[in-house]
């Protein structure tokens, strides 16, 4: 009873996230909707993440959805500190939680490549890649590279949200299509990637196009 009502929750809440991600990226950025769309966004996604985790820490779910549990919480939180903190230097959390992640990640991953579940490693390595490498960057960043890259918070909040909608995309197109797996799980994450590639270049693009004037001057 109180697994499936775990699973309820967890499915009710990702399905409502993937819609209002969705409305989110089609939508103009920056604006009063855009923020509190977003707001509600990062609400569901941390419903999410602990539904998720307790389905793990309880009722035994697959290593694929812990991942994908760790990748989206992960990424929700940091896409949310850094639109908050934009050039200004983090505070503790911004380099323990990405530690505790990074080490958690680097030590599910031993503990699956010593057992002989079934789990996909096309599937399982480059989730867990995605994992280590944003944490490290972070943790980096906070401890020796904040000055020369402070001015890139909006690519970090593209790149983090984005790939946080990513990981509840692939859990639920996975889940839905099992037959066709890992197939149905590295789609949607491939669009993914190439949506989060497409906003930075828009970005960058944009501020070319707002500097050059300001040199005429």
């Amino acid at each position: 009873m109180i697994h499936q009502l775990n699973i309820y929750i967890h499915v009710a809440a990702g399905t409502i996230a993937l819609v209002l991600g969705a409305i989110i990226l089609l939508r103009r950025k920056g604006t009063r909707l855009h923020k509190k769309s977003g707001r509600f966004f990062i609400y569901l996604l941390a419903i999410v993440t602990a539904t998720g985790f307790i389905g793990w820490l309880f009722f035994r779910t697959s290593p694929f959805l812990l991942m994908l549990t760790m990748l989206a919480g992960y990424n929700t939180f940091s896409g949310y500190r850094i639109v908050k903190l934009k050039a200004n230097q983090g505070s503790w959390p911004d380099l323990v939680i990405p530690m505790i992640t990074f080490v958690a990640g680097l030590t599910y991953l031993f503990y699956l490549t010593n057992t002989d579940g079934n789990w996909s490693p096309s599937v399982i390595y480059p989730t867990v890649s995605a994992i280590l490498l944003v944490t490290l960057y972070d943790i980096f960043k906070n401890l020796l590279f904040h000055h020369k890259i402070k001015n890139w918070w909006l690519y970090e909040h593209i790149y983090k949200i984005v790939s946080a909608f990513s990981a509840v995309l692939s859990a639920f197109i996975g889940t839905i299509l099992p037959s066709f797996k890992p197939y149905s799980q590295i789609g949607p994450s491939s669009f993914c990637v190439f949506l989060i590639v497409f906003f930075i270049w828009r970005e960058v693009k944009k501020s070319k196009i707002e500097i050059r004037p300001a040199l005429k001057h």
